[in-house]
C-alpha cells in the first residue's frame, strides 16, 4: 500500500508543479486514505499545496469548495493545529464569527503554544464586542446616575420602554426594575443582542425582547406597537457621532406615542482651546520636524478617513494646558422632535468666540457633553470633573491649525453639523497636506530622530570605506526614509522606500524636492501589495529595515522582506539598520487593564454580566500609549530575546521587587540602531511605537523577593506572547524519622520507590 501512496504523491507534485493544485490536492488524498501512515511525513507540503489552492478559490469567490477542501483535511488530520487555523481564517474572512472561534479555540486546546491561533481568537472578540464595552458597564457613576433617573422618569404599570442601541441590556433591566407594561431592546449587532439575551436571562428576567436591527430601519409594528419611553445611550465622545439624531428622528416619527418622552431629556456640548503637545503631535507632524525636513510652512495633518475628531483621555495628559474659557457649543432637546430636525437640517455654522486666559500657542480643541437625563439629574464627560462619567473620552479636534495668542485675545471658530455629526470649520487660508499615522508618529519621535541623524556620519564613513558615495544604493523601509533622504543630499546614488499610499508618495515627492534631491534617483513602492521579488537581483551598500507595527506587534510579512534583503541584497561588508531589536518585558499591576478587559458585577449594580461578557476578554492587548497607561511595576524590565532574526521561543528570570497579583506583563522593544551605538527604547510616551500587553487569564499572586520566569513562547508562523511562569514552590523538607528502635516504623519513614519514581 505505501508503494501505491507514494505513486499519488509523486503525482501530485507533478500537479503542483504544473499549478494543477486541485488535482494535487485530490492526489494527496488518496495517498493518505490508501496508507495514512504516511500522511504526517508528507503534511508540511500537502498544507503547502491547500493554502495555494485556498487562496486561489477565495479570489474566486468559491467557498463550498474551499471549505469542502477543509473539511477533508481536518478529517484526515483531525488534530492538525495549523489547518484548524487556516479554517478559522477564512470563517473568519467570511463573516463566519462563531465557527471561527470554534476552529482557533481548538487550536489553542491542541496546543497552547499556537499564538497565532490565540491571536486571532483575540481578533474575532474583539469584532464581536468592543473593547469600549467593559469600560462603559465598570463606569459606576454612569450605571447608577442612568438608573437612578430610569427610576425616577419610568411609571410602574403604566409606561411601556423601547431601549435603543442596548448593547449588554443594563438600561432594560434598570426599567424592568420598576415592572412596566413592556420593554423592547434593539441593537444593530447580532452578537451583542444575543449576548443582552444571556445577561437578561441569566439575571432570571425572560420577558424584556429583544432584536437585532437596525433602528432606522423599522416601524411601530417591528417592536410591538409605540412606546410611551424611549432610552438610549448611544452617543460619542463628540456627541452625535453615534447618528443619534437620526435615530431620534426616526424614532419620533415611528416608535413614540403621543405621550411619550426621551431619556436623557436634553444634551449640551462644550468646547475648549488647549495646548498640548503630547496631544498633537499624534495628529499634526510638529515645527522641529517640518524644520528639518525643510518644510517649515507645510501644514502636514494626519490621514483623517473623513473623521473630524478622535477621541482621548483628556486628562491623562499631563502637559495639557486650558488656554481659553470654556464655550456651550450646542444644545439639543431630544424630546422636540422639530428640534432635532433643525440640528440635522442646519447648514449654518456654530459660532463661538474664546476668550483667551494666558500668552501661548493654542493646538487643538477637545469638546465633552452634558447628559440631562432628568430634571435633576445628569451626567458630565468634562474632563475637570472629579465626578465624570468615564465611560465616554473627549472629543479631539485635531485639524485645528496651532497660533499663537495673547492674554484676553478673542477667538472665533466656526463648527458645522455634517450629516448629524459635529466638524471644525476649515480654514480658508491654510492648505493641509494627509499623511498616514505611521508616517506622522515616526517623523515625531524626535528622540528616535536624533538618533538616525545621529547615525549618518558614522553611516556616512563606514560606507565611505566600501565606495564612493556617489556609488552608493540604499533602500530604506523605514515608514519615512529619513537614513535614505540624508545619504542621497550627501551624494549617494539611489535610493528605493516605501510609501504606504499615494498621498504619502506625494508627501515624499514634496520633502525631496525641499532637499533638492533629484527624483530620478529615488523610486517609491506604494501599499502593501508588493513582495520581495520587486527587488530582483538588485544589491544594495546599506539597508534600514522595519517590521515594527504602530501598535506593538511585529509585521511578519514585513519581516520576510527584511530578513530577504539582508541576507540576499546586501552587499558583502554593507551596513544593515538596526543592528539589533531586543525585546523587554516587565510584570505590571493595572487597574486600566482590569476595567477595560472585566466588568465587575459590582460595577453594574449586580447584574449577573461578568459570567457573560468576560468570555469575550482577551489575552493580548495592543496599541498601549506609555505616556497614558497608569501602572504598578512589580519586577524590573528584563530582555526576553531578540527578534531582528527569526525569533525562538526564550525566557528570562527575574526577581518580584513589590509583592502583589499581577494582571499583565508589559513588553516594549530596545532598538540599537548601529552596532555598539546607543540603544533607544520604545517604552517612553512620545515613542513611535505602541507598547504591548499579555494578559494572564487569572491574575498571578507574587511575594516581594521570589524569583519568576517570564517565557517568551513563538510559534512556527513567528507569532509571540509573553506569559508569566509562576514560581515552583520548594519541595517541602523530608520529615525526620522518629527516633525508634522498631524497625518497621524507621522503614515506614523512608519514601517508597513508586513515590520516589512520581517525585
Amino acid at each position: 500500500m505505501e508503494e501505491v501512496a507514494k505513486e499519488y504523491i509523486n503525482y501530485a507534485r507533478q500537479f503542483t508543479s504544473t499549478n494543477s493544485l486541485s488535482k494535487a490536492f485530490d492526489m494527496y488524498m488518496l495517498a493518505f486514505e490508501k496508507c495514512p501512515a504516511i500522511k504526517n511525513r508528507y503534511e508540511p507540503e500537502f498544507r503547502n499545496v491547500i493554502i495555494q489552492l485556498n487562496e486561489m478559490l477565495a479570489e474566486d469567490d468559491r467557498m463550498e469548495d474551499l471549505f469542502n477542501n477543509f473539511g477533508k483535511s481536518i478529517r484526515m488530520f483531525p488534530t492538525n493545529i495549523h489547518l484548524l487555523n487556516d479554517i478559522g481564517k477564512y470563517l473568519y474572512k467570511f463573516g463566519f464569527y462563531s465557527e471561527a472561534w470554534n476552529h482557533f479555540h481548538d487550536a489553542i486546546f491542541l496546543d497552547t503554544g499556537t499564538v497565532n491561533a490565540e491571536k486571532n481568537l483575540n481578533s474575532v472578540k474583539n469584532l464581536l464586542v468592543d473593547r469600549w464595552q467593559y469600560r462603559l458597564l465598570n463606569d459606576k457613576i454612569r450605571n447608577e446616575t442612568y438608573r437612578q433617573a430610569i427610576h425616577d422618569t419610568l411609571k410602574p404599570f403604566k409606561d411601556t420602554v423601547l431601549d435603543l442601541g442596548t448593547g449588554t441590556g443594563i438600561l432594560s433591566m434598570f426599567a424592568h426594575e420598576l415592572k412596566p407594561i413592556a420593554v423592547t431592546a434593539v441593537d444593530t449587532s447580532e452578537a451583542m443582542t444575543q449576548l443582552a439575551e444571556c445577561v437578561t436571562q441569566g439575571s432570571g428576567i425572560l420577558d424584556i425582547v429583544i432584536l437585532n436591527n437596525v433602528p432606522t430601519t423599522m416601524n411601530f409594528l417591528d417592536i410591538g406597537g409605540k412606546r410611551s419611553l424611549l432610552i438610549t445611550e448611544m452617543f460619542d465622545a463628540g456627541l452625535f457621532g453615534e447618528q443619534i439624531l437620526q435615530t431620534l428622528t426616526h424614532a419620533w416619527e415611528n416608535f413614540i406615542s403621543n405621550v411619550g418622552r426621551i431619556l436623557p431629556k436634553r444634551a449640551e456640548f462644550f468646547v475648549v482651546g488647549v495646548k498640548s503637545d503630547d496631544l498633537i503631535r499624534k495628529y499634526q507632524l510638529q515645527s522641529s520636524t517640518k524644520t528639518l525636513l525643510n518644510i517649515p510652512n507645510l501644514n502636514v495633518h494626519i490621514l483623517n478617513h473623513n473623521e473630524t475628531y478622535d477621541s482621548e483621555d483628556v486628562h491623562l495628559y499631563k502637559d495639557l494646558v486650558y488656554m481659553t474659557d470654556t464655550k456651550s457649543l450646542v444644545k439639543v432637546d431630544f424630546n422636540n422632535p422639530d428640534d432635532l430636525m433643525e440640528k440635522l437640517k442646519r447648514t449654518e455654522p456654530y459660532e463661538v468666540e474664546f476668550r483667551t486666559k494666558e500668552k501661548g500657542e493654542i493646538n487643538a480643541v477637545i469638546g465633552w457633553f452634558n447628559l440631562y437625563l432628568s430634571d435633576k439629574i445628569s451626567l458630565t464627560t468634562n474632563p475637570r470633573s472629579p465626578k465624570r462619567s468615564n465611560a465616554w473620552q473627549q472629543a479631539v479636534f485635531f485639524d485645528n491649525i496651532p497660533r499663537h495668542v495673547k492674554e484676553n485675545e478673542t477667538i472665533k471658530l466656526d463648527f458645522f453639523m455634517n450629516a448629524g455629526k459635529l466638524t471644525l470649520g476649515k480654514d480658508s487660508n491654510s492648505h493641509i497636506v494627509r499623511i498616514s499615522p505611521e508616517i506622522l508618529r515616526f517623523l515625531n519621535d524626535a528622540e528616535f530622530i536624533n538618533a538616525v541623524m545621529g547615525c549618518i556620519g558614522m553611516a556616512s564613513v563606514y560606507l565611505g570605506q566600501m565606495t564612493d558615495m556617489s556609488q552608493i544604493s540604499i533602500a530604506d523601509l523605514s515608514p519615512f526614509p529619513l537614513f535614505g533622504l540624508q545619504m542621497l543630499k550627501r551624494g549617494a546614488q539611489s535610493l528605493i522606500c516605501v510609501a504606504k499610499t499615494l498621498s504619502d508618495k506625494r508627501f515624499f515627492k514634496k520633502v525631496f524636492r525641499a532637499n533638492k534631491v533629484s527624483l530620478s534617483k529615488v523610486n517609491i513602492l506604494v501599499g502593501d501589495e508588493w513582495d520581495q521579488e520587486v527587488f530582483g537581483e538588485d544589491k544594495y551598500h546599506a539597508i534600514v529595515g522595519n517590521f515594527l507595527d504602530l501598535c506593538g506587534d511585529i509585521d511578519l510579512r514585513m519581516k520576510e522582506i527584511c530578513l530577504h534583503l539582508k541576507h540576499l541584497h546586501l552587499l558583502p561588508g554593507g551596513l544593515y539598520m538596526p543592528a539589533e531589536i531586543r525585546m523587554i518585558a516587565q510584570v505590571i499591576r493595572s487597574h486600566w487593564v482590569d476595567i477595560n478587559n472585566k466588568v465587575y458585577d459590582e460595577n453594574v449594580c449586580d447584574f449577573k454580566v461578568a459570567t457573560h461578557l468576560n468570555r469575550f476578554s482577551i489575552s493580548q492587548n495592543f496599541c498601549i500609549d506609555f505616556g497614558l497607561l497608569e501602572y504598578e511595576a512589580l519586577t524590573d524590565p528584563v530582555a526576553v530575546g531578540t527578534c531582528s532574526e527569526e525569533m525562538v521561543t526564550d525566557s528570562a528570570l527575574v526577581v518580584v521587587k513589590k509583592g502583589g497579583e499581577a494582571n499583565a506583563v508589559l513588553c516594549w522593544y530596545s532598538i540599537e540602531l548601529m552596532e555598539d551605538l546607543c540603544e533607544i527604547s520604545t517604552g517612553r510616551g512620545d515613542s513611535f511605537i505602541d507598547g504591548l500587553l499579555y494578559l494572564p487569564p487569572k491574575n498571578v499572586n507574587l511575594e516581594s523577593g521570589e524569583e519568576i520566569k517570564l517565557l517568551r513562547s513563538t510559534d512556527v508562523e513567528g507569532a509571540f506572547k509573553v506569559t508569566i511562569e509562576p514560581p515552583v514552590p520548594p519541595p517541602a523538607a523530608p520529615k525526620e524519622p522518629e527516633e525508634s528502635a522498631d524497625a518497621m516504623d524507621e522503614a515506614a519513614a523512608l519514601p517508597t520507590a513508586a513515590a520516589a519514581a512520581a517525585v
